[in-house]
């Protein structure tokens, strides 16, 4: 095992050197379009909603919550304290309305769950007509990952690649060139057909050295690796979209939520190789055009963009009840404020704000939105915490209690 580990390892590093040299001689980072610049002076013109403390979420659609649940709570050592649902509209259009999907779909349960310090994960297990039962790939429009913060990469790969239900592809990869330079990553499937991602850069990263604004990192509010689960966690680092038009996303989540994006690189191919099927299951003609990463607010996971270009890839947008369907929850300290700053964004509105007054997610309002991203966007605030946390003996993070 320490062998084939070696080698794997040598072969990373070889890869990566490659990799990032053909990028750069075959394709130059992406060209702004006039419509680009256009978009970007309307959105410059607009200052932030009010109130945007970070990320508080991921919201992840799974075949079978309970199971799920388990993986992360017994495989990675996370914890699950609050659970909810079932969420329905039996004769009325409130699913429609509220988070846009079929009006007769059900939510069966919502577990959130919290893995180390940083934003939550949040699981969905829906029951709709017409449900679409297939995973989305890494290069489809719907592609979504959450990436993990580990202290040791190596012993977080060493664990997990032994445990239950989930796939390894290749890594520890470390990138030793360009911006990125100083993160060494490891891409696993689970068997659910979400996609973590483990990440680690203890030094550090090449672009720190000029950036005003550096990424969130757990370690930022003094996380510390729990003792059970996968080692050396530290809490999420970011969550991965692809968007159909990257430009357009980052300048709109720059304009509408004060983001900023300190690190962008690409583009990212093997031209002859299956290097892209074995690091991160797409198509081997797949090409990463252009990844962006994000900080918005003070605290809480990073955002990163990808834009890709495959010979196979999917353009739709999924429900929030189909297999795929996924959303990011940003924390704002008024909703009512924020939600109306929202008006003339470009982002399709559903109802809301929607206040939950029952059962223990009580004490949270939430509205949900459509960005010209390809993913929903969730406003949530609960100023003065929810029900379950009168008995929950280690409650979610949050933005803001950013220590806790």
């Amino acid at each position: 095992m320490r062998n084939r580990s070696a080698n794997r390892a040598t072969l990373c590093t070889a890869v990566a050197l490659l990799i990032f040299s053909l990028s750069a001689v075959a394709l130059g980072a992406p060209r702004a379009t006039l419509g680009d610049r256009a978009h970007a002076r309307t959105s410059a013109n607009s200052s932030p909603i009010p109130g945007v403390l970070g990320v508080d979420h991921f919201g992840i659609t799974v075949p079978n919550v309970a199971q799920a649940r388990d993986w992360f709570v017994n495989v990675l050592g996370c914890v699950a304290p609050l659970q909810f649902g079932p969420i329905f509209d039996p004769n009325g259009s409130l699913m429609r309305r509220l988070v846009g999907v079929h009006p007769r779909a059900v939510i069966d349960q919502i577990a959130e769950l919290r893995c180390g310090t940083g934003s939550s994960i949040e699981l969905f297990q829906y029951t709709a007509p017409h449900q679409d039962q297939t995973w989305a790939k890494n290069s489809d429009f719907a592609g979504h990952h959450v990436a993990l913060y580990v202290t040791d990469i190596g012993q977080a790969v060493a664990y997990l690649e032994h445990q239950p239900g989930v796939q390894q592809f290749l890594g520890p990869f470390p990138v030793t060139d360009g911006p990125a330079a100083g993160q060494t990553i490891n891409y696993f499937k689970t068997f659910f057909g979400l996609y973590i991602e483990l990440i680690s850069y203890p030094n550090g990263m090449a672009y720190e050295t000029t950036a005003t604004t550096r990424l969130w990192n757990p370690a930022d509010v003094g996380a510390t690796p729990w003792t059970t689960g996968l080692p050396g966690l530290l809490g999420v680092d970011h969550f991965g979209m692809t968007v159909p038009d990257i430009a357009k996303a980052r300048a709109w989540l720059e304009s509408t939520l004060g983001c900023s994006a300190p690190l962008n690189f690409g583009p990212i191919f093997d031209p002859v190789g299956d290097l892209m099927t074995q690091l991160v299951d797409v198509n081997p003609r797949a090409v990463i055009r252009h990844i962006s990463e994000l900080r918005c607010g003070a605290n809480g996971a990073n955002i990163e963009l990808f834009q890709y270009s495959s010979p196979d890839q999917d353009k739709r947008t999924p429900l929030n009840s189909d297999w795929a369907g996924n959303h990011f929850a940003v924390y704002v300290t008024n909703i009512d404020t924020a939600a109306a700053a929202m008006t003339g964004r470009g982002a399709r509105p559903f109802v809301g704000p929607f206040p939950v007054t029952g059962g223990p997610a009580a004490g949270q309002s939430i509205n949900y939105y459509l960005p010209p991203l390809g993913h929903y966007l969730e406003l949530i605030s609960y100023p003065n915490g929810m029900a379950y946390e009168a008995t929950a003996p280690i409650p979610l993070w949050s933005p803001r209690k950013p220590g806790g």
